[in-house]
């Protein structure tokens, strides 16, 4: 068994929930207080990844990128040796699913081909959805990305959805 270290990156406007996914993923808690990410937050957890029937393991050191646009000191060191990344977005406000885009190219300009998963999270809050998963679907296939429906409240997607962020953070070391 070979142990990676990976840094991987969680992306998006303002509000849609990435500091509540990396929280209920790494510490298993849930606060729905808002506090503005500052720069990025890193925390770390340790994963399993299996590639080609052998299991690894993976310590994800997670970027926390606050989501505010255009602060291209603040990327240009979060993105930099990325091995992959989530792109989050709010169902309860499709203009966040518009800006998935802006957030691509952001990180692509700088880490170039890296492994991206889209997260549409607040699924908990479907009685308030702007959009679903159709559109995510359609986002998700334009950029060869695969994507999960989250919930940072439940906790529904985030395990799967990190896992393989992890296996494909690896993948290309077995290709």
């Amino acid at each position: 068994m070979i142990k990676f270290v990976r840094k991987v990156c969680l992306v998006g406007d303002p509000e849609v929930g990435k500091t509540c996914l990396v929280r209920k993923f790494v510490i298993d808690k849930f606060d729905d207080s808002y506090i503005m990410t500052m720069g990025a937050k890193v925390m770390k957890k340790e994963c399993k990844a299996e590639i080609k029937g052998e299991e690894h393991d993976v310590n994800l050191m997670i970027w926390d990128v606050m989501g505010q646009k255009h602060f291209r000191i603040i990327e240009s060191v979060a993105f930099e040796h990325v091995a992959g990344a989530m792109i989050v977005c709010d169902l309860t406000r499709k203009s966040t699913a518009e800006n998935i885009g802006y957030w691509i190219e952001a990180l692509t300009s700088i880490s170039g081909d890296i492994p991206l998963i889209i997260l549409a999270n607040k699924n908990d809050l479907a009685d308030e959805a702007e959009y679903g998963e159709e559109l995510v679907a359609e986002i998700a296939a334009k950029y060869d990305a695969s994507f999960y429906m989250t919930s940072a409240l439940t906790g529904v997607g985030i395990e799967d959805a990190f896992a393989e962020l992890a296996r494909l953070s690896i993948k290309k070391n077995f290709d």
